[in-house]
């Protein structure tokens, strides 16, 4: 089994290194590597360019900056693979997670492999956490999509990372151009085009934050997760199954709720000032849904729920200092 590896690159010179060489030497050896560079202002193509003129199965393709989704798209077009698996540019692989995806579709026969990743500030080996008892299961793909809908445990299944595709999934799927979070509308086609799915706790990706990472900061950009909801309800209505609908709009109700967390949170306290009228409409759209989201929210977001609705600086302040609730 042949497997595509596509990593998107822009203005990574920094950590470029790092990812490619857990790509180069991964136990697995039947790979081609697709780069997208995406119109990187900084050396990140010279470094793509090393590794070409050094390895005869990556590739370059170049393009003006589109954005992360966009490269995507782009890097599937290029792919010979019997699967597709995907890596961001500032992150990095084990060096046996190829191997691990590729053994794992071919003994469940699944359409995709999902995988555990976890967030890191510096480089070192998940050796040592490697060593703890790993979960494997077949799931079908209403139990995945449970999962995925956060209706079934509340870990976050819509990375595009961390995965294995089969070739003709991968190539069906395109990811929305110019929107946040362009994974989440993307990770349910996918699932709708999948019948069976390994889920595994095997770390085999590591993601990559700094300390500015961790620093609430909201900005324009986060009102593109309304629009991405969006589009996954929509595909839900035209799938047609009526649980997925359901649940697609019990998460794009979610969003109003965690929009108005983001800003609660945000360290930029001229927020609340610039953001006034958004949160007047949040709130609407929140306590008309209030019902369906105290149904499904966990308890302590419940809480914060309430005094939003009672009286959102209340809310507000609360949060602040219980911040890790949500």
């Amino acid at each position: 089994m042949k497997v595509s590896v596509i990593i998107p690159v822009y203005n990574v010179e920094k950590y470029l290194r790092r990812c490619l060489d857990s790509v180069v030497n991964q136990t697995y050896k039947d790979i081609e590597v697709i780069l997208v560079n995406d119109g990187s202002p900084d050396n990140s193509k010279e470094i793509c360019e090393e590794y070409v003129a050094k390895y005869s199965n990556i590739q370059l393709i170049n393009q003006k900056n589109a954005g992360l989704g966009a490269a995507r798209n782009t890097g599937l077009q290029y792919i010979t693979g019997d699967a597709v698996t995907f890596v961001d540019s500032d992150d990095w692989l084990e060096l046996d997670a190829i191997e691990y995806y590729v053994a794992s579709m071919k003994k469940s026969d699944a359409d995709i492999v999902v995988t555990k990743m976890i967030r890191k500030k510096e480089y070192f080996s998940n050796e040592g956490t490697n060593g703890a008892t790993i979960k494997e299961e077949v799931l079908n793909q209403e139990q995945f999509a449970k999962k995925y809908f956060k209706i079934d445990g509340n870990n976050i299944e819509y990375y595009a990372c961390a995965k294995l595709y089969k070739r003709e999934i991968a190539r069906e799927v395109k990811y929305p151009v110019g929107l946040f979070a362009e994974d989440v509308p993307a990770a349910f086609s996918y699932i709708i085009r999948s019948q069976k799915i390994f889920y595994s706790t095997k770390v085999t990706y590591n993601y990559f934050f700094n300390d500015n990472s961790l620093t609430a900061k909201f900005t324009d950009k986060d009102f593109d997760l309304e629009k991405i909801w969006d589009l996954v309800v929509e595909e839900a209505k035209v799938y047609g199954n009526e649980d997925y609908i359901l649940y697609a709009k019990v998460n794009r109700y979610r969003i109003d709720f965690n929009l108005l967390c983001r800003i609660a949170l945000s360290e930029n306290k001229s927020d609340i000032e610039k953001y006034s009228q958004e949160i007047v409409d949040l709130l609407g759209k929140v306590k008309e849904n209030k019902k369906i989201l105290l149904k499904y929210l966990p308890f302590s977001r419940k809480v914060i729920l309430r005094l939003f609705i009672v009286n959102y600086t209340l809310g507000r302040n609360v949060l602040r200092m219980f911040k890790n609730i949500v």
